[in-house]
C-alpha cells in the first residue's frame, strides 16, 4: 500500500476516533486526554511511515480510544477517579498573597507567574481575590469587588435582551430558514438593502439581524 493511500486511511481513521472521543479543543485537554492523544498519533505515524505495518495496529488506537472513553464516564461519576486523572485546580494567590507552595506545585517561578497576570489585565498583586492555575492549563483571576470594573447590575441601571444575532446572507445567498425564523420575508430585506445603498445581494459577504431589529452588512472586498 502506498504511503499516500496510509495516509489517507490513518487520517480517516483519526477523524473517526475524534468523532467517537467527542469533541475538544487542544487547550481543554487534561494530561490523560494529552498522553492518549499523543499515544495514537504515534502509532498513526508508525504505521504510515513503516510499511511492516498491517492493519492490526489500528487495534491499538482503537483500544486506547475505549480506555479513554472508559475513563472519561468514571471520572464524571466518581470525583476520587475525577482527582486522579484531571487533577484540580491550584490557588496561587488567596486576597493579594501569593502561596509559593503552590506556586512550586504548578512548576512556575515568579516571573512567569507576573507574566500570566499581566496578560490577565493585572498590574499590582493586592488586586486579586483569586488567582488559579485550573485543570487546562489556563489561568482564572478573580478581582477583589472593590477592584472590578462597575456593570450597569451594580448601577441599577436596566438593560434590555441582547441575545445571538442572525445570519440573514451569507455570502451572497439568503439563508430563508432564518428569515421565516424572525417573521420576516425576502421584500423586507430587500428594502433594507435599498435603504443602505445595495442593490445586488450578490455584493454581500454577511448580513445579520441583531436582536433589537438592527441589521449589520459588511460587503464583499471589491
Amino acid at each position: 500500500m502506498s504511503i499516500f493511500k496510509r495516509s489517507l486511511g490513518s487520517f480517516i481513521f483519526a477523524l473517526v476516533l475524534l468523532r467517537l472521543s467527542g469533541r475538544k479543543s487542544i487547550s481543554q485537554l487534561n494530561y490523560f486526554d494529552f498522553l492518549t492523544v499523543n499515544m495514537i498519533a504515534g502509532l498513526l505515524t508508525s504505521y504510515i511511515t513503516d510499511p511492516k505495518q498491517d492493519l492490526e495496529i489500528f487495534m491499538a488506537p482503537l483500544a486506547i480510544t475505549a480506555v479513554d472513553l472508559l475513563a472519561d464516564r468514571i471520572a464524571i461519576k466518581n470525583r476520587t477517579a475525577r482527582l486522579l486523572l484531571e487533577g484540580k485546580p491550584v490557588i496561587f494567590i488567596r486576597n493579594g498573597k501569593l502561596i509559593e507552595k503552590n506556586i512550586t506545585k504548578m512548576h512556575y517561578n515568579i516571573e512567569e507567574v507576573l507574566a500570566a497576570l499581566r496578560n490577565k489585565g493585572i498590574s499590582n498583586l493586592g488586586d486579586v481575590e483569586f488567582a488559579l492555575l485550573e485543570i487546562d492549563g489556563k489561568i482564572s483571576v478573580i478581582k477583589k469587588s472593590q477592584c472590578r470594573a462597575l456593570t450597569p447590575g451594580d448601577l441599577n441601571v436596566p438593560t434590555g435582551y441582547e441575545g445571538l444575532s442572525s445570519v440573514i446572507i451569507s455570502d451572497g445567498v439568503v439563508l430563508q430558514e432564518n428569515l421565516q425564523e424572525n417573521n420576516l420575508d425576502r421584500s423586507w430585506l430587500d428594502n433594507k438593502l435599498k435603504e443602505l445603498g445595495i442593490d445586488d445581494i450578490s455584493r454581500v459577504f454577511l448580513a445579520s439581524l441583531a436582536t433589537d431589529g438592527s441589521l449589520y452588512v459588511d460587503l464583499k472586498d471589491s
